[in-house]
């Protein structure tokens, strides 16, 4: 089986969606699903049984273009609709002061063709409506298209009609009944029907992001080449790293295979994931885990591709290539989910696969009723069914969505919400359950000092002076946090300075043996010190999450400082405010469990899950959406990619990485959290406003084609397909003015 990724322009709704499966699956793929935000069709075939031409060529024969990855249509659609609109505009610049006025009296057929030939150039902008609609008929999927080609195009043929009969007055000298009958035409119902669709599917369009962006910036991550260590016959990897007798040779990672050895320097980006066998060193993996503080690299750890040696040297045997990298999974998990389809389809979608068909029941019992029951001439006939048609073009019902998302776009702009496609508006609605990273997100991602145990002057400026001379992240941050803080001293010298990879460092500063590292350096350089208070304390930060560092002078009683990296000021305000709207925080995090645990302690937050890698964040997600939940997802990171596009809502902080944000449904512009409360808030006023919407088109249906259907005329009640476009047009103003509303209502 051959799975293959084709464009396919044209698609617009759920039973567009629909189409283009059906005519996939008849060339005889064996499965075959769309992806409407991103408009491709992925298929399955059998290579002996058919082709990707073939499947390309059915689907076309359904009135779509397939079109290969790269090329764009966004820009004709545009200019076409620039097209549509400015003739629609000299269209109705005629057509008013016509219809009310004895402007062109004398000139019926000069106006008459006029129309006719705007009309005609508007409808051939739009083929595609008539197209589709045919092809739909036949492939007996009829969606949207065929109202619009039916409303649209009857009108026009209509008006044919009556303009031969303008033209044959006219050659009759029968002026005034040229002029009287030339006020009947319907171009301007024609023209406006597909220009004002044109202008909500521009809209809604616009609303719509690709998501293909994050899966470019996942694989931009992938180092291109690796240096792979050579040995000589009978030397193994690890004698030969510690000994330095081995030779290197940059190539591409495709080359390299399980097994082999590769050397990762510092500022250098790993390549493969992998196993240290040789050599010491720290990594950032924020991009990966979550996790804010440098990794401590030796012997026997994981190492993974796309992650960065901040310091020291490693020789790292490979273990993960090609698919099998983390880097490579998280890849398919963004990939996968981009291609899902959302539990939630459009309300106006799903409206649309029952409104057409019964709209056009309705204008053929219409037509019957008046032809044998009530035995009216074929004009009186044809006329009713020609007004059914028009005055239920989906019109409202198409603009219902967009106009609303479009409203909720600008209202959430200047709340710094970017709303990237119009679903996400109907998911968080009903979105129950937001899970948060914390790194980044919940807290700052900064590494600072948050507890000080040290009374010795001497010490502090010790440890300041010797974290100076270190590139390491750890020690950047206590030189931070340090300077401005403590009382610097004159004259230290320090002699002797040494790091010890995987403890810390030692020094003589003053002639005095100085340390600064873990508990295990502490306990190594001063075993004979008993247990203190600062011990016992250094115990409580570790438990928290904390990075602690002992240091102080050989033999006396060490001081302690933790680092952490601190809640942002509206978290705390923020996980309050979702109690409002009834929704439950879930806390998930690569940071260590303990850590996660205290974060959550001091949001409020009673579920919390540390020590997670991307794809377990993501079987978290997943795990909680099939216990019926909708879930939305807020972070920052690379690593949040995945679960940032498998949620029902992926929410970006603006201030995190562009993955991210190229991942996400949403984005937060600012890092200020209390936009997720608007955003929720925005989520429930918009699918308020857009059933309201929803509702008037319908509710419109219901007054106005009995109307249409002649069903008052024996009470003088009685309209033409020009009127009916009038209604028409109505129905869509209210659409459009509630909309408007929405986005100027109080937040």
């Amino acid at each position: 089986m051959k799975r293959d990724t084709i464009n396919v322009d044209g698609m617009m709704c759920a039973m567009c969606s629909r189409s283009v499966e059906k005519a996939a699956c008849s060339a005889g793929s064996e499965t075959a699903e769309v992806n409407l935000m991103l408009k491709t069709l992925t298929v399955e075939y059998d290579e002996d049984k058919t082709s990707i031409k073939e499947i390309m060529r059915s689907v076309s024969k359904a009135g779509y273009k397939p079109f290969p990855p790269g090329k764009d249509s966004a820009s004709l659609f545009f200019r076409r609709l620039i097209y549509g609109i400015i003739l629609l505009v000299l269209l109705l610049a005629v057509y008013y002061p016509h219809m009310y006025t004895d402007a062109f009296s004398g000139h019926p057929v000069a106006v008459t063709v006029f129309q006719f030939m705007i009309t005609t150039a508007i409808l051939f902008i739009n083929r595609n409506f008539f197209i589709k609609g045919y092809k739909s008929i036949l492939s007996r999927t009829p969606g949207m298209d065929v109202l619009i080609s039916m409303g649209s195009g009857i009108s026009y043929i209509y008006s044919i009609v009556l303009s031969v009969y303008v033209v044959t007055e006219f050659c009759n000298n029968n002026v005034q009944n040229a002029f009287d009958i030339s006020r009947k035409l319907c171009f301007e119902s024609a023209s406006m029907i597909p220009v004002l669709i044109s202008v909500g599917k521009y809209l809604e369009e616009k609303t719509k992001r690709k998501t293909s962006g994050a899966l470019k910036e996942l694989m931009n991550l992938k180092p291109l080449v690796a240096v792979k260590m050579i040995v000589g016959d009978g030397q193994n990897y690890e004698g030969a790293a510690a000994s330095g007798s081995y030779k290197t040779e940059q190539v591409p990672i495709d080359n390299v295979g399980v097994g082999e050895v590769i050397i990762i320097r510092a500022g250098e980006t790993v390549p493969l994931d992998g196993i240290v066998i040789f050599g010491n060193g720290t990594t950032g993996e924020s991009a990966l885990s979550g996790e804010s503080a440098p990794v401590e690299k030796t012997v026997g750890n994981n190492v993974y591709q796309a992650t960065t040696v901040l310091s020291g040297f490693l020789a790292v045997e490979v273990t993960g290539t090609g698919k099998d990298t983390m880097l490579s999974k998280m890849i398919d998990l963004v990939t996968a989910a981009s291609m899902s389809k959302p539990d939630i389809a459009m309300l106006a979608d799903r409206l649309s696969a029952i409104f057409v068909p019964i709209v056009l029941g309705l204008s053929f019992i219409t037509f019957i009723i008046w032809k044998f029951v009530v035995g009216a001439e074929f004009s009186v006939c044809i006329n009713y069914a020609i007004s059914v048609v028009t005055i239920s073009c989906p019109c409202a019902l198409g603009l219902a969505t967009p106009t609303a998302v479009m409203a909720a776009v600008g209202r959430g702009a200047k709340s710094g919400i970017l709303i990237k496609n119009a679903q996400v508006i109907e998911s968080l609605h009903k979105t129950d359950t937001i899970v948060f990273d914390k790194t980044g997100t919940l807290t700052t991602g900064v590494l600072s000092i948050t507890d000080t145990d040290c009374d010795n002057d001497e010490a502090l400026n010790a440890l300041l002076v010797c974290e100076e001379r270190l590139t390491h992240p750890i020690g950047k941050a206590v030189c931070e946090s340090l300077k401005g803080k403590i009382k610097l001293l004159d004259n230290i010298e320090v002699t002797d300075f040494e790091t010890r990879p995987g403890y810390g460092l030692t020094a003589t500063v003053n002639g005095k043996r100085f340390y600064s590292g873990n508990k295990k350096l502490r306990d190594e350089l001063c075993p004979e010190v008993q247990q203190t208070g600062h011990d016992i304390n250094a115990g409580k930060y570790m438990k928290e999450g904390k990075t602690v560092i002992f240091f102080g002078f050989e033999g006396e009683k060490p001081g302690i400082i933790a680092l952490s990296d601190t809640l942002k000021e509206s978290a705390a305000d923020m996980i309050n405010g979702l109690k409002r709207f009834h929704i439950t925080p879930v806390l998930l995090s690569g940071d260590n469990p303990s850590c996660a645990l205290y974060t959550a302690d001091l949001l409020g937050i009673k579920d919390a899950f540390g020590g997670q890698d991307p794809i377990g964040k993501v079987d978290k997600i997943k795990e909680l959406m099939k216990s019926g939940h909708t879930v939305a997802f807020v972070g920052d990171g690379i690593n949040d990619s995945p679960s940032l596009t498998s949620a029902d809502v992926g929410i970006a902080i603006g201030a995190g990485t562009d993955i991210a944000i190229e991942s996400a449904d949403m984005v937060l512009s600012s890092s200020d959290l209390s936009a997720v409360n608007e955003a929720v808030k925005l989520g429930h006023d918009t699918v308020k406003n857009i059933k309201q919407n929803l509702f008037w088109a319908l509710f419109y249906n219901v007054l106005c084609i009995p109307l249409a259907a002649g069903a008052y005329s024996s009470l003088g009640l009685s309209i033409n397909p020009a009127i009916a476009a009038g209604l028409m047009s109505i129905s869509s103003l209210f659409v459009v003015t509630n909309s408007l509303r929405l986005r100027y209502s109080r937040k």
